[in-house]
């Protein structure tokens, strides 16, 4: 389908590709449907799990200074398939497809959501979709206490020349936006949370957004997450150096 390589070392933590949706005043969110959803998909998907999730937002306090307040929390719930590095989870407005290691490439990504697609129509029944997301998680273990993200990455559209001469503890977070619908959120970062990785690991995390009201048939789903997926792609092909592309290749260990 995208006519992109598959790596035979991709470096990919998770991609993942999530929908809001609206629903009609006739048939609105019921807290029945992911139920529902789950009998439709038990084969494929027998795990499912229940979470909740608080969230967050910033607000202009009485001093004119931004403050923290807590959202309701929300409940959601993830369906993990059975053979396959793949999850589904739904809330209240929400779809997601997450992929996780080992990532088993777009195509596959793509086939497995168009299967899925009827029966969130069908089982959901949204009437629309206001926003799509895309995102790739890159994460890359870095050999060495001086490593910068030169060795890595190359300057482009989305990275300046500054970041790549950083030492540890480096991060950027870009937000460009395109248009009135579309945006991409570009983050590099130095993540030392995994305390066995002696020097951690660089994130290389592109997330691609489309706010638009959209006919949720497959039809018109499968052109919108086709053209955030080419953008995600140009991004990484226009980020990554030699030696990542190597490391992808298998041909760096």
């Amino acid at each position: 389908m995208s006519g992109h390589p598959s790596y035979p070392n991709p470096q990919l933590a998770e991609a993942l590709c999530e929908f809001h949706l609206h629903f009609p005043a006739s048939d609105p969110w019921k807290p029945s449907k992911p139920g529902a959803f789950f009998k439709a998909v038990q084969d494929s998907y027998p795990e499912i799990e229940p979470l909740t999730q608080q969230g967050v937002q910033l607000v202009i306090g009485p001093n004119s200074l931004p403050q923290q307040q807590l959202l309701p929390p929300r409940i959601s719930f993830r369906l993990k398939h059975a053979d396959r590095p793949l999850l589904l989870q739904l809330s209240e407005q929400m779809f997601t497809i997450n992929a996780l290691r080992p990532y088993p490439g777009w195509d596959h990504v793509k086939t497995e959501l168009s299967n899925v697609w009827p029966l969130v129509l069908n089982i959901l029944n949204p009437e629309a979709v206001t926003r799509v997301g895309m995102r790739y998680i890159n994460r890359i273990i870095r050999r060495g206490a001086g490593e910068k993200p030169a060795y890595w990455l190359k300057a482009c559209d989305f990275i300046p020349p500054a970041l790549l001469k950083s030492g540890p503890g480096f991060q950027l977070r870009l937000q460009s936006r395109m248009n009135t619908n579309d945006r991409v959120v570009l983050t590099i970062a130095h993540d030392q949370s995994d305390t066995k990785e002696a020097h951690g690991a660089m994130i290389l995390d592109i997330d691609r957004i489309r706010e638009q009201r959209i006919a949720p048939v497959w039809t018109e789903i499968d052109v919108v997450v086709e053209a955030l997926h080419e953008e995600i792609w140009g991004i990484f092909e226009a980020s990554k150096g030699p030696n990542l592309d190597a490391l992808l290749q298998g041909e760096l260990q």
